[in-house]
């Protein structure tokens, strides 16, 4: 387990992609989750949804809301989701993929 976070909501593909997007929803589903904390174990952990799910047609849209809008450089490790470059603590609303989460 690589940390916790607040299960916000279901991230829903771009419109854009039509009826692409249930396949999107169906094989790559996404949740938008907030508060991650992460288990200081996995802090230099690669944070997998940049590449995987932001940078994909289905879900690119949001990386303006999640992270431009609030001045963020898009975060490549673990740590970046809770922590910003000066070590301060931040909650941020972020993508992960829906079949890895696990409810306690």
């Amino acid at each position: 387990m690589l940390g916790m976070a607040a299960v916000h909501r279901v991230a829903a593909p771009s419109a854009s992609l039509g009826k692409m997007g249930e396949l999107v929803t169906r094989h790559m589903p996404a949740l938008t989750v907030y508060g991650v904390e992460v288990h200081d174990g996995c802090m230099q952990h690669d944070y997998p949804a940049m590449e995987l799910l932001y940078m994909t047609d289905a879900y690119d849209y949001l990386l303006q809301s999640h992270f431009v809008a609030k001045a963020v450089y898009f975060p490549k490790t673990m740590r970046r989701l809770q922590e910003g470059e000066n070590a301060e603590h931040r909650r941020l609303h972020v993508l992960w993929n829906a079949r890895f989460v696990y409810a306690a």
